[in-house]
């Protein structure tokens, strides 16, 4: 799973917005971890309506309060926004350790145009 986001920017949701861009930097990151990939956007209203529960459930396998080995589950918040002010908009809703995808990042080339629901359901482009 890390070899796909080799050359990409891998961005920290917290006040300095650090950004790992070195392969490196992202192996560092992801290597040996559960990855968790939540493909949403601002406009969405089941995403906003899951972020909650999300945040809920990533705080409590990363807390040591707790979990013990807290440092094995990443958060990547892929998103489907259509411009850069609703990614933050939603990214103030999420965790501020999850890491993000940049606005502007290749991956978003894919054009989602639905997200998918609970019942197994999954993305399709341009549904119809």
């Amino acid at each position: 799973m890390v070899d796909l986001f080799l050359g990409h920017s891998l961005v920290c949701n917290n006040r300095d917005r650090v950004e790992y861009d070195t392969e490196r930097e992202v192996i560092l990151r992801l290597q040996n971890r559960i990855l968790l990939l939540f493909f949403g956007s601002a406009d969405c209203q089941r995403c906003q309506e899951f972020v909650p529960t999300l945040k809920d459930f990533f705080k409590r396998l990363t807390d040591e309060f707790y979990v013990e080995r807290s440092a094995q589950l990443v958060l990547l918040y892929i998103s489907l926004d259509q411009s850069e002010e609703q990614l933050e908009n939603l990214l103030k809703e999420l965790p501020k350790k999850c890491l993000f995808l940049t606005h502007d990042d290749p991956y978003r080339r894919y054009g989602w145009m639905g997200v998918g629901g609970w019942g197994g359901e999954m993305p399709v482009p341009n549904p119809r």
